[in-house]
């Protein structure tokens, strides 16, 4: 029995407690209490707990204390995953050493990370010792490294700044898995990441990304040490992540790098690995020349069966994914790719021999670790490839896909269908209990949709899972108003973009700027913006645009800066940034944010409603939607003080049933139906209304 009394949670939270005696601005808010308490709760009782708690409910603190408490008291691990870097960051460097101040606790905690954010020991030796031909770019970013380098106690990028210019060839330096020799490493001693490792089994609290998380699930949990109790912060996007991170995927780039630094002929002169052993030891010039002949032939197979993929793109979208369907397993394009791939990958194995041969001549060599590295690096590729091309290809379990990238076949990819089942096989089964938490979980108040999607029905009928719903502390009533232009004309004609254009001045114009306009494609999103860029100009209106304006970070920023600008953004403005006060009063929702039918996760999700003899648009496409909608108009209120307006440009709120599926999952209290012409009146009178206030 657990000697942790969960009573004493809500101790730390009350006024004039630790929290809000050492904390700025620390506010007691009861919603987070009963959030604490839930968690609390779920830590003693070995539960699997999903809770949604509203915008300001504070659910950081709300998770990590009771974790604190119950690490401390049970001497149990515990692991937080978050989805963006951005907010494992603000964990690491801010909110937990803030708590354990404040609540006097005395924790390790540490942050994970994956292979690719370290120093690797052993290519910065090789390149120090003239092993690798660097160009003069390249050599200007050694020359501004050696200094940390060499005194650097962690080994991780995030010490350096230096400019992103020169940043870009950190990958030359990066632990990456295909340049790890793993235990034929002489530099083990030196190694950033395995260091990480060691002292991760220190920590009492680990803090990672679901990247990260995902990935120790694929390779057998090796990555982090044991662990039974997990926090999944962010956890709308969970089983999005997981489709993901648990796909194989066959690149294109990736194998071709891999044989190119093997060897590949550079004009007249033959360059990459295999001319370096020549050099080194003639005694072996046979069997390497033999396999350059059989990296060359793997290369002209790979070449062919992209060139054959790339043929076989049947959208004008330069960037795209197509789903492999079992009629395409007939069609002449996919038998010609299926005889190339068996060529390539007797041709590979083949070549994987040649180069174990090659190995077991340089035993106790330092090349022997070298050729170790390539030789996992083609052996796990070959395994991807088998996998999509021969395991899952008509396997009713998988989903299997081409990714298009400027028009070209990039790689395959394959995943599962059943994600929820996976994550019960290799996640769930082994924890004691699991919190998820996050802003937006429920659809009309009920979890259902959610608790389905990442696995955890199965686990309702013993009552090992409960939801827990806080809603946000803000006055909703006072604070926000939705207003949906009824008269737009139908999001999927062409009209829709020169109505959004001719909209969004009026818009501009009643609010004063301070506009987050929230896309769903990026076709309309440079449409509307060309026609109302003169207009702004004109106007002296600071119009920003993503992908033109400059990087999303930056562009966040100076909206926030300038306080009346106009931001047009993408997905990644739907979620996760946070503007309090005047600088966002005003977030207009050009079309309700329904997944594209072509994208593979909502094609799995299709076929896995089938499977359960389900209406795929019922159960995924529209709880997914009203998800994302509350994610979206969630950008407005951000504290006590903030008031503004929502616009939906899209009239489907209005004129279809499912509209108030959407309104009804959102905490905006007062909904509005207008006319186009109404709409700058209306948005005026409310701001109005509010400077009386």
């Amino acid at each position: 029995m657990p000697v942790y009394n969960m009573d004493k949670t809500a101790d730390y939270f009350q006024p004039g407690g630790p929290l809000e005696r050492s904390i700025p601005g620390f506010v007691y808010r009861q919603e987070q209490v009963c959030l604490a308490e839930g968690i609390a709760d779920a830590f003693s009782n070995s539960e699997f707990l999903v809770a949604e708690a509203g915008t300001g409910v504070g659910k950081t603190y709300a998770y990590l204390l009771p974790a604190f408490l119950w690490s401390l008291i049970e001497k149990e691990r515990v692991v937080i995953s978050t989805r963006t870097k951005a907010l494992q960051q603000q964990i690491i460097g801010r909110d937990i050493p803030d708590l354990l101040d404040a609540a006097s606790l005395d924790l390790k905690f540490m942050e994970a990370k994956g292979r690719e954010n370290y120093l690797c020991w052993n290519k910065y030796t090789s390149i120090l010792a003239g092993k690798q031909n660097l160009n003069e770019s390249q050599q200007l970013f050694m020359t501004r490294i050696l200094s940390w380098a060499e005194k650097t106690l962690t080994g991780d990028r995030k010490e350096l700044n230096i400019g992103a210019d020169l940043m870009k060839h950190w990958p030359i330096l990066a632990a990456d898995r295909r340049g790890c020799r793993r235990d034929m490493c002489s530099h083990h001693e030196k190694c950033f990441r395995l260091k990480m490792m060691k002292n991760l089994h220190r920590a009492d609290i680990i803090v990672v990304n679901h990247a990260l998380l995902l990935s120790d699930l694929q390779v057998n949990n090796s990555i982090l040490p044991e662990y039974k109790y997990l926090i999944i912060d962010e956890a709308h996007h969970f089983d999005r992540e997981s489709f993901d991170k648990l796909s194989c995927s066959f690149s294109y780039l990736e194998t071709s790098d891999l044989f190119k630094a093997l060897y590949f002929k550079d004009k007249k002169y033959a360059r990459g690995y295999i001319p370096h052993l020549k050099s080194r030891y003639p005694n072996l010039t046979e069997p390497l020349n033999g396999a350059g002949e059989l990296v060359s032939r793997s290369m002209q197979l790979l070449d062919s069966m992209f060139s054959i993929l790339t043929s076989s793109r049947m959208a004008k979208d330069s960037n795209y994914s197509m789903v492999i369907e079992n009629q395409h397993l007939e069609q002449t394009w996919f038998v010609e790719l299926m005889d190339d791939y068996q060529e390539w990958q007797v041709n590979t194995r083949i070549l994987l021999d040649k180069l174990r041969s090659i190995q077991t001549e340089l035993g106790g060599q330092e090349e022997e670790g070298e050729i170790s590295g390539f030789i996992n690096a083609l052996q796990e590729l070959a395994e991807y490839a088998y996998l999509i091309m021969e395991e899952n290809i008509d396997c009713p379990d998988s989903i299997n896909w081409i990714e298009y990238r400027d028009g070209w076949a990039s790689s395959l990819v394959s995943s599962y269908i059943m994600i929820g089942d996976i994550l019960r096989e290799r996640l769930y089964s082994r924890l004691n209990t699991v919190i998820m938490v996050s802003a937006t979980l429920a659809i009309e108040e009920r979890f259902d949709y959610f608790l389905d999607k990442v696995g955890l029905n199965e686990y309702l009928q013993d009552e090992r899972v409960r939801t827990l719903l806080q809603r946000s502390p803000f006055d909703y009533k006072k604070q926000a108003v939705l207003y949906t232009v009824y008269n737009m004309p139908p999001p999927s004609s062409q009209e829709h973009s020169r109505s959004a254009a001719r909209v969004l001045p009026d818009i501009i114009e009643a609010a004063g700027g301070g506009i987050l306009v929230l896309f769903t494609a990026r076709k309309q999103l440079q449409e509307v913006s060309a026609k109302i860029k003169p207009w702004c100009q004109a106007k002296g209106i600071n119009l920003l645009i993503q992908d033109e304006s400059g990087a999303s970070g930056l562009l966040l920023e100076e909206f926030i800066a300038s306080k009346d600008s106009v931001l047009l953004g993408l997905e990644t403005f739907w979620e996760g940034i946070d503007v309090k006060g005047e600088a966002l009063r005003c977030v207009v929702i050009v079309k309700l944010p329904f997944r594209s039918p072509s994208d593979p996760f909502c094609i799995a999700s299709d076929k896995h409603c089938r499977l359960h003899r389900r209406n795929s648009f019922q159960h995924f496409m529209l709880p997914d939607g009203a998800m994302r909608f509350k994610q979206g108009t969630g950008r407005l209120i951000r504290s006590e003080s903030d008031r503004g307006v929502v616009v939906v440009l899209d009239n489907r709120l209005e004129k279809c049933n499912y509209g108030r599926i959407f309104k009804n999952s959102i905490p905006i209290v007062q909904t509005v139906s207008l006319q186009e012409k109404d709409l700058g009146a209306e948005i005026r009178r409310f701001i109005a209304a509010g400077a009386d206030d």
